[in-house]
């Protein structure tokens, strides 16, 4: 995991995940946001989960995690959110 606002990567095995747009969600049942000034200290809780689904919720991207939830909101069509998976990469983008 590392934080550059407003970067952040995750990664698990067999997949890796970084989203450079406005975020929020829930990680350990906490609301978490990309402007939130602990995030560092949160997104630690999702280190060690697995990543169970992704799916598109309007303009918006729905992560979810064994320990929470992140909704990505692509604000440019450059590579807002990149998912590496054992079988290909998906790169977001605005809809």
């Amino acid at each position: 995991m590392e934080v550059q606002d407003p970067i952040l990567t995750l990664f698990g095995e067999g997949w890796s995940l970084t989203i450079a747009c406005p975020w929020e969600g829930a990680v350990a049942g906490r609301p978490l946001s990309w402007e939130a000034d602990d995030i560092e200290d949160w997104v630690w809780d999702l280190v060690g989960g697995t990543l169970d689904a992704v799916r598109q919720e309007g303009s918006a991207v729905r992560f979810s995690f064994s320990t929470g939830t992140l909704i990505a909101t692509p604000d440019t069509d450059l590579d807002p959110w990149v998912l590496k998976l054992p079988s290909g990469l998906v790169v977001g983008r605005m809809t």
